[in-house]
């Protein structure tokens, strides 16, 4: 009995002694990530937005395939390279320091991972870039080679990255060794340790050694100098790359970052919990809001508008009379363009410039050169959102020149405009400026949405286009209208409702209110707020421009006289629902002057996944509409069906894309046909994009592979027919 007994207990015995060796190796293991906890949260944050996040992808296809400088590149390894030695020398000082509380730093039996855990993750920085690349490349339709005719060139940059991280491990491995053999040889120089477990372990970090202490001061003051000069000239960085900006912002962030942990962890105190809970305080009593809307060019986003001059705008009801009075005598009907361009980010605005710029060449063609081009003088008013509004904002500025415009320029200029890299300084603010005015009490310094609308203003004048850092309204005289009236939609965080800009005095009045679920922007904004601010209202995306504080500074200001302002797209992504209303208030107007007019509407979409509104339209209704059809996409839909924890939230993302759908329906069956004759009823043309040979992204920056995808998917349009079309009825008459 006895032996039947230890018999049966033993094997419950042995379990429960490898469930606590396994328990104290657990222990073991999650106390040694506990001093490189910064450096660790950082790389899972890479690693997500590699897999995970679509616009990233662009970024590293930008940066190893399409990109053509080789010095950009040299600077990618060169900063992948910065960032893995700053993250090996922050997790080695970290191990080298004794902490009170976790005693199990010193344990021997986890020497091995002291030891190689700082060159893992070192040598990782590369190999994510890498990963990052691959899985990119695995999202193209076709194949990179489809895209360049360099293939076996730009195959050798990932190798790069390959051979850099290789390279890293074999410095952090025999440097000691190298160094030992060298002091051999050289009097009076101390052999180092050949493995870092065998350093010697210190209570302070100044202990560490008078090397460590002084990388770490310069470490410090290098970052403090990159604020301030990204907070001064952020438009600099653009050229250098969002990839190296982030590496750049990663390789001080583990070092900086590691040292606090360091200085916090030795003495118990939790310092990154505190700058949390600050941060969380300070932003939850709005007591350093650096995010205000710039009501004139020389305001910055921390300081409060000084009070408004007198409002010296002209009304839209003038504009239109002027409008009507030079472009339809003698016409009748007088043909009316009106545009509505969706958001996307920055391939909304090169999809819009795309379209615009190539049907105002083609209406051209046949008049003199000097002549003002005739699809922007039929051109009355244009409603954009988020990248649409910046495209049409480009194409508006590049008719608001002294001489005569050259039709021919309007598209390699608004290409070379968006071909700038507005996404590194945005990132440069946003992980030095901004994440530095998080801890700070009051607002001092100027926000990543100025970065932005800098890096608009720094390309537009490059390409003679200073009307991006000009007044909005300045481009709107009291006489005759030379410039299509330009609507910019936003949205107002606490009401929900559309935030509609324009350059006019305030449409809504007592007696009439034209915008439904809508604001007058101009009851709020000042006169003399720049375009560049303008269109970021429209263009704050979610976390990369921040939703921005509007204070009105008026004598008598509305009710209520302060407004926070996020991306328009949020309320409805296609700018529908204000080109309808502006279609209304335009046929109202020339009821009253008795004139006949037709509407030409065109409607720039860039989601290639939505559904094409035209297939809504009534064959039998005789009103001319056109569209193209997209290639059914080959693959397995993904499931309609969500979990109860993500339902809603679908649901309220997906509402938009209802609310942009329903608009362009409204408007589609607002036109009217002419039964007798057809070509003097209305028309619409829908242009929109599909899914191609490229992915077109929606940040920020941009590449030549793109540009030559909408130029593709642009010629599945009849092209010349359609300017053959437009031509014929925007004719001078004779």
């Amino acid at each position: 009995m006895p032996d039947l007994e230890r018999a049966r207990k033993t094997p419950r015995g042995g379990v429960r002694s490898r469930w606590r060796r396994m328990q104290g190796w657990t222990a073991l293991v999650l106390d040694h990530l506990k001093p490189v906890r910064v450096s660790l949260l950082v790389l899972a944050t890479v690693a997500v937005v590699a897999i995970a996040v679509d616009q990233a992808a662009e970024l590293f296809l930008i940066a190893l395939w399409t990109d053509p400088s080789r010095w950009r590149y040299l600077a990618l390894l060169a900063t992948g390279a910065l960032t893995g030695l700053a993250m090996w020398h922050a997790a080695r000082n970290a191990y080298r320091l004794r902490y009170p509380r976790w005693p199990s730093l010193q344990d021997e039996r986890a020497a091995v991972l002291r030891d190689w855990l700082p060159r893992l993750l070192g040598a990782s920085v590369p190999l994510l870039i890498c990963l990052g690349y691959v899985l990119a490349l695995s999202r193209l339709p076709h194949g990179p080679c489809g895209i360049t005719d360099q293939c076996m060139q730009r195959s050798w940059r990932a190798l790069g990255l390959l051979v850099e991280s290789a390279a890293l491990i074999v410095f952090f491995v025999m440097r000691r060794r190298a160094w030992h053999m060298l002091s051999r040889h050289m009097a009076g120089v101390r052999a180092p340790c050949l493995q870092p477990r065998e350093e010697k372990r210190v209570w302070r970090v100044r202990e560490l050694g008078p090397r460590a202490v002084a990388m770490y001061a310069a470490a410090v003051l290098l970052n403090v100098l990159a604020t301030v000069l990204i907070a001064i000239r952020p438009e600099l960085l653009d050229g250098i790359g969002p990839l190296a900006i982030l590496l750049i912002a990663e390789a001080f962030l583990c070092y900086n970052g590691g040292l606090l942990c360091m200085l916090g962890d030795r003495r118990g105190v939790p310092l990154l919990s505190m700058l949390l809970l600050l941060g969380a305080s300070l932003h939850w009593l709005h007591l350093n809001d650096n995010h205000r809307v710039r009501q004139y060019p020389a305001m910055s986003t921390h300081e409060r508008p000084a009070p408004q001059p007198a409002d010296t705008r002209t009304s839209f009801d003038a504009y239109m009379d002027n409008w009507l009075t030079d472009r339809c005598a003698e016409r009748r009907p007088c043909p009316v363009i009106l545009v509505s361009a969706e958001g996307g980010g920055i391939r909304g605005a090169a999809w819009t410039v795309e379209v615009l710029g190539k049907l105002t060449a083609l209406t051209q063609q046949g008049q003199s050169s000097g002549s003002e081009p005739l699809f922007a003088r039929h051109l009355l008013a244009s409603s954009g959102v988020s990248g649409g509004g910046l495209g049409l904002a480009v194409y508006t500025a590049s008719l608001a020149q002294p001489q005569p415009v050259d039709v021919s320029t309007l598209e390699p200029r608004a290409r070379r405009l968006l071909s700038h890299d507005f996404l590194a300084p945005t990132l440069a603010n946003a992980f030095f400026v901004d994440f530095t005015q998080r801890w700070l009490p009051g607002a001092w310094l100027n926000d990543r949405s100025r970065a932005l609308t800098r890096a608009w203003e720094s390309a537009a004048s490059k390409e003679g286009m200073p009307a991006f850092a000009q007044p909005f309204a300045a481009l709107y005289g009291p006489t005759a209208p030379s410039l299509p009236a330009l609507f910019l939609n936003s949205t107002t965080v606490a009401e929900g409702k559309r935030f509609i800009e324009h350059p006019f005095k305030p449409l809504a009045t007592p007696q009439r209110q034209p915008w439904t679920a809508g604001l007058d922007g101009s009851s709020w904004l000042d006169p003399r707020a720049p375009l560049s601010e303008v269109v970021l209202n429209s263009a704050r995306f979610t976390y990369i421009s921040p939703a921005g504080t509007l204070e009105a500074n008026m004598a008598n200001p509305p009710v209520p006289d302060r407004l926070q302002l996020v991306d328009g797209g949020y309320f409805e992504n296609s700018g529908a629902t204000t080109l309808l209303e502006l279609l209304r208030l335009v046929r109202g107007k020339a009821r009253e002057r008795g004139i006949a007019l037709r509407f030409i509407v065109i409607h720039i979409s860039n989601d290639p996944l939505m559904t094409d509104f035209i297939d809504q339209h009534d064959a039998s209704h005789p009103m001319p509409v056109y569209s193209t059809a997209c290639p059914a996409v080959p693959g397995k839909l993904h499931d309609q069906v969500s979990g109860e924890a993500t339902a809603p939230f679908y649901a309220l993302l997906d509402t938009r894309s209802a609310r942009g759908e329903y608009a362009r329906v409204q408007l589609l069956n607002a036109l009217r046909p002419d039964a007798t004759q057809p070509a003097n009823g209305d028309i619409l043309w829908h242009f929109r994009l599909c899914p191609g040979n490229y992915p077109i992204p929606m940040g920020w920056t941009i590449s030549d592979p793109v540009f030559n995808e909408l130029d593709r998917q642009l010629g599945r349009y009849p092209l010349q027919a359609m300017g053959d079309a437009l031509r014929e009825q925007l004719a001078p008459v004779n």
